[in-house]
């Protein structure tokens, strides 16, 4: 279990908080960057590998199975043409589950993995690493592209300008320059704005508070949130969108809340 996991925490931290918006857009395009993507992952890889390989927990060759089995098929996966054909939500969730699922499959089948009667500290620290990485990272990633074609942001913009006009003072014609106010509307999905970070935190606050069984304090996290957006509430798109968002981003925190439930 300790290997899978760590593993697994490998998996979430190369694709998610090492793997920047520009790697991750142009990975598929340019062979450099997939290399720079792939680089990551193996040294995480390895180091993991190598550290039970020591630990007498692994022999060599599985060690080498497993190490460039998820490698490999990482870069076939992340290299594919074929996610360019998909819808951006679909390409991202079967990519995620492709991946989890690949590494999952190694390790089971090439090594005795035991669910612990109860987890040792190691093991728990894993375990909520792993599950704290799915809420915060691949839920919020995952959700973004599904509701992006549906999500207009209203964004309402005040600023002065100079205008400029020919006035008569006097009997005298002369060129007079007023600052005039103005605002200007439009719209934005925001996708990797201030949003995403604010979910991020919410999405985090909320698996803490499901992990320690206060599940009373989420109303008030859902409370706060829904303030500062209280304004954007008269567009009804945007209501409908931020409903639709906002419940799939607490769902995803609940069940991972729980899940780290079952270690503590």
């Amino acid at each position: 279990m300790t290997l899978l996991l760590s593993l697994l925490l490998v998996h979430l931290l190369a694709d998610f908080p090492l793997q920047s918006q520009r790697m991750a857009k142009s990975k598929q395009r340019k062979l450099r960057v997939l290399l720079e993507h792939l680089a990551i992952h193996s040294i995480g890889t390895a180091v993991v590998l190598g550290i039970f390989y020591q630990m007498n927990d692994l022999n060599g060759p599985t060690a080498c199975i497993i190490g460039g089995g998820i490698i490999g098929t990482h870069a076939l996966l992340d290299g594919s043409p074929l996610k360019r054909l998909l819808h951006p939500a679909v390409a991202f969730w079967v990519d995620q589950l492709l991946h989890i699922g690949i590494v999952t499959g190694l390790v089971v089948y090439l090594t005795p993995v035991v669910w612990p009667t109860s987890f040792t500290l190691p093991d728990q620290i894993l375990w909520i690493s792993v599950w704290g990485l799915i809420a915060t990272e691949l839920v919020g990633r995952g959700i973004a592209p599904l509701l992006a074609p549906f999500a207009p942001r209203l964004i309402e913009s005040h600023f002065e300008r100079k205008v400029t006009r020919k006035e008569q003072l006097d009997g005298l014609k002369r060129f007079v320059t007023h600052e005039v106010e103005d605002s200007a509307r439009s719209y934005t999905t925001e996708i990797n704005g201030v949003g995403r970070y604010i979910g991020l935190v919410e999405r985090a606050i909320i698996v803490c508070l499901v992990a320690v069984n206060a599940t009373g304090a989420i109303g008030f996290i859902i409370a706060l949130k829904a303030l500062a957006r209280f304004k954007q509430f008269d567009d009804r798109r945007f209501a409908e969108y931020y409903i639709i968002g906002s419940l799939l981003s607490i769902l995803g925190a609940l069940l991972c809340g729980m899940a780290i439930r079952l270690a503590l």
